[in-house]
């Protein structure tokens, strides 16, 4: 492994575009966006994910994304749309 960091461009798009991440995001009663930044975390500890964010509640909520811990069938299904 190189350990070499990844930072994603755009992967927000997906909490728009796949089901999977609306499955998951009931589930874990949390936002789609919340489930895609919890799906780049648990991608690889190489991944640098860079939310945006315009509100102290925004921030919170990326916050508690890291706590949202996605089993690996959801990690697959949230990939396979990707």
């Amino acid at each position: 492994m190189e350990h070499i960091a990844y930072l994603p461009t755009a992967p927000m798009q997906q909490a728009d575009t796949n089901p999977a991440v609306d499955e998951a995001a009931k589930r874990h009663d949390a936002s789609p966006r919340q489930v895609v930044l919890a799906w780049l975390l648990a991608r690889s500890p190489q991944v640098l994910p860079i939310p945006g964010t315009g509100s102290p509640g925004h921030a919170e909520a990326n916050i508690a994304a890291a706590s949202i811990e996605l089993s690996p069938d959801e990690i697959a299904a949230i990939s396979g749309g990707a």
